[in-house]
């Protein structure tokens, strides 16, 4: 039998008595009206015992256990389905969370939810309106943001959606990403006024390929909207270290031109070939999107960048100072054994990892006075914290260090040539970062002792504003006392906005053609707000900011768990149950 979770389904009733009666009459109501209108349902009958029916497609849409075009027949392979989604098969039955707690218009059953008739889609967010449209939350009074870009989403069949253990997702941006566009307005239902189209895909599973190649061609049989433009305008994003390179060489032969057409958010921004690290473009600035990686960490709320943190330092006297240089602690070598104690080198194996980088500085820099270029520390915090520059090298593919040390507050020295960082060239890396080529390792150290004290001052000063774009703080809480209006999903949102309104500039101009985008760069257009958004960890970053864990307690019997992915909406969403009514920072 499949266990469902302790989330109640809008209209039913709560053990915990944690729904009232005008929520359950409200709830009732709207079921028995998105139920009314699909009594003549456009899928199989039986269809909604066990599964959902989509309406729009007359798609019966199966839960992993059941198969057959109403969803009726038992799965006779469930045991290697659930072992192929990441599960085991007890796992398979039992409560997991579910995607933004099915909106309270079904029930969560072992991760996937079970929509009231009426209602379909990944989360139950679609229904028939009154003129027999797609209705997006209906009942919650969702109304689209104004001056800014629409987004269609495809709702695709479960089995490349919700069969996936959301518990084991490495990365699963994509569901950020879909979650956001929803509570911020941004997300339409009706493909004729949007701007871009989004394929929710799971790209970070071995099984990426053989669904991209089978959700493609099924997207431009069911739907209309790619032939439009030959999918110049559909978005997909790909969290693997090697971006698009890592779908298999001959299924790009075999899709290029398809391929080729969408538009790639990926965190591999290799635009150049790199001989040593033999890494080939996969990046194209002005089509493509170098996005952050998704941060979750904990511990990142102590940076003192945070106002909390920087305040309580400076009560106690001993305010944050970075009176060392450069620091750096992490894998060095590519077979992960520390370098040579004697000749400080690596062995000669894979020699490619981090293209040299990371072996080359620890070769030259790491007995320098004021440097610590290291295999590992158990100071870490402490270390990034006393040092004004810290290495933001790549690894086998993509890095993150460029996100971490710049949400600690520490100047990012990024050396990988022909590479983007997140959100390069349309952000101007070079007023906040280091960046050094890769033929002037060997002098890094003159490189940063010339910079003036002035600048330094001023590449931090301005670190603030630069982390707040590389964290994903809207869906995931504060850290540094942001409310979110500039973070990385809404810096995603502003980029594609310009791309729209200029669609010959060139990425690296967009700051100087485009005012609101400059200032938005900058961080001038207001905020924070300390009542939008919750903070990490277990103390306010403002007297006005509750704590996410304060906001959950709140309403943890109405959700199916305490991620940001059953959350609905994400963390900005704070105790709000209905996504439509999140704050809006830019409203």
């Amino acid at each position: 039998m499949l266990e469902e979770d302790g989330a109640a389904e809008q209209g039913s009733s709560s053990d915990d008595g944690g729904e009232s009666d005008s929520d359950a009459e409200e709830g009732t109501s709207i079921a028995d009206t998105a139920a009314a209108r699909v009594v003549n349902s456009t899928c199989a009958p039986g269809c909604s015992e066990h599964g959902v029916c989509n309406e729009e497609l007359g798609r019966c849409d199966c839960p992993r256990h059941f198969v057959g075009p109403d969803c009726q027949t038992p799965n006779p392979e469930i045991s290697d389905v659930c072992a192929k989604y990441g599960f085991t098969l007890s796992q398979c039955r039992s409560p997991s969370p579910c995607f933004n707690s099915c909106n309270g218009r079904g029930r969560c059953v072992a991760g996937i939810c079970h929509c009231l008739p009426g209602f379909w889609g990944m989360d139950c967010a679609l229904s028939r309106g009154a003129d027999g449209g797609v209705q997006l939350l209906e009942g919650q009074g969702y109304v689209p943001r104004k001056d800014s870009i629409k987004v269609y989403v495809y709702e695709l069949p479960p089995n490349v959606t919700s069969w996936f253990n959301i518990k084991r997702l490495d990365r699963p941006l994509h569901m950020l990403f879909w979650q956001r566009l929803m509570s911020a307005g941004l997300r339409t239902v009706n493909g004729d006024e949007a701007d871009y189209y989004f394929i929710p895909l799971n790209t970070r599973t071995l099984m990426a390929p053989e669904q991209a190649a089978w959700v493609l061609p099924y997207i431009r049989k069911t739907w209309p909207f790619w032939d439009r433009d030959q999918g110049h305008r559909h978005l997909i994003i790909h969290t693997g270290d090697l971006g698009l390179h890592e779908l298999p060489l001959v299924m790009r032969r075999q899709m290029n031109e398809t391929l080729s057409n969408i538009t790639w958010l990926t965190h591999w921004g290799i635009h150049t070939y790199h001989p040593i690290g033999t890494w080939f473009p996969a990046h194209r600035p002005g089509k493509d999107i170098v996005i952050p990686v998704m941060i979750t960490t904990p511990g990142f709320q102590l940076s003192p960048l945070n106002p909390a943190v920087a305040a309580k330092a400076a009560k106690r006297g001993r305010p944050y100072k970075r009176e060392q240089t450069f620091f750096f602690a992490g894998r060095i070598c590519g077979d992960r054994k520390p370098p040579d104690p004697i000749t400080h080198e690596c062995a000669p194996k894979r020699t490619d990892y981090s293209a040299g980088v990371r072996q080359r500085v620890y070769f030259h820099h790491h007995n320098r006075t004021g440097y610590k270029v290291l295999t590992g520390t158990s100071k870490y915090m402490q270390e990034i914290t006393s040092h004004k520059f810290c290495l933001a090298p790549t690894g086998g593919g993509h890095g993150k260090r460029q996100v971490l040390v710049a949400l600690m507050g520490c100047i990012p020295v990024t050396i990988t040539d022909g590479v983007y960082q997140p959100f390069e060239p349309e952000l101007p890396w070079a007023d906040f970062s280091v960046p050094v080529p890769e033929a002037d390792i060997p002098r890094l150290h003159e490189i940063l002792e010339d910079l003036p004290p002035s600048q330094v001052e001023q590449m931090q000063s301005r670190l603030h504003c630069a982390a707040q774009h590389m964290f994903y703080s809207s869906s995931l809480g504060a850290i540094i006392g942001e409310d979110g209006r500039y973070d990385a999903f809404e810096t995603i949102i502003e980029i594609l906005r310009v791309r729209k309104a200029h669609p010959d500039t060139p990425p690296e101009q967009y700051v100087e053609v485009d005012e609101r985008f400059r200032k938005f760069a900058n961080c001038e257009l207001g905020g924070p707000d300390p009542k939008t958004l919750c903070a990490q960890g277990t103390d306010r970053q403002h007297p006005d900011m509750p704590t996410c864990a304060e906001c959950h307690r709140q309403v943890s019997a109405r959700r199916s768990g305490s991620s940001f992915f059953s959350w609905a909406g994400g963390l900005v969403c704070c105790s709000e149950l209905d996504l439509a009514k999140c704050p809006r920072v830019w409203e």
